[in-house]
């Protein structure tokens, strides 16, 4: 299969991120692990290395930071309905916190999680082992699951952690190959859908964010 993606590849020497957005499906896969490291520890190394990366941070908190408020209360708003009546929420992954600033925003006490705490709107966790407990909120979201290298053990960290009717939304990039810090890459939104063995897909989408890559959204409700 190797060697048919190379030989396709050379014969129309197309770029790689056309590739993957209309070819990547018939060679690769619904999902493919990039199987980059050699240990977990070695996983974790490397996505500290990018969020601590000064370059990274400054322009996250500086030219893109209104950018990212901006299309987070965009993204929320026209997921409005699955807010109502919600208390406590999670974004798991949320670097610099925008999505938690909005949420706070809109009324919860949101916080976000990732490797490398930013006060006042992230603290410091793994979304492999999430350290709260069982059903203790009522809304998670997430944009960062090319960065799991565990998809199915994130997921399920997603429906212990969420409440019963609780809503969780996913926002992936679709047919892209990511950068560096993706673990992987996902032809066919069914892949990861069948992944929550707890909860009811509610909505299915294409998307097209103003601040990022993310082109697919799922919302889904736990059982």
């Amino acid at each position: 299969m190797i060697i048919v993606k190379k030989t396709f590849l050379k014969l129309i020497s197309i770029p790689k991120k056309l590739y993957y957005k209309f070819f990547s499906k018939f060679f690769e896969g619904k999902i493919q692990y990039y199987d980059r490291h050699q240990s977990y520890k070695d996983y974790i190394k490397k996505q500290i290395e990018k969020t601590e990366d000064p370059k990274r941070i400054a322009k996250w908190t500086g030219v893109e930071w209104e950018k990212k408020i901006l299309g987070f209360r965009n993204l929320f708003d026209r997921n409005k309905d699955y807010l109502k009546n919600k208390e406590n929420a999670i974004c798991l992954g949320a670097r610099t916190g925008q999505e938690v600033l909005v949420l706070q925003e809109l009324g919860l006490k949101a916080v976000g999680l990732d490797l490398v705490p930013f006060p006042p709107y992230t603290i410091q966790g793994d979304i492999h082992s999430i350290p709260f407990k069982d059903g203790e909120f009522d809304f998670v979201f997430t944009n960062i699951f090319d960065h799991s290298l565990y998809p199915e053990k994130f997921v399920s960290e997603i429906e212990r952690i969420s409440k019963k009717n609780s809503h969780i939304i996913i926002n992936l990039q679709l047919n892209n190959p990511g950068d560096d810090y993706s673990e992987n890459l996902i032809n066919d939104p069914k892949s990861v859908e069948k992944m929550f063995k707890n909860s009811e897909l509610i909505i299915s989408r294409k998307i097209k964010n103003t601040f990022d890559e993310m082109n697919y959204e799922f919302v889904l409700q736990k059982n």
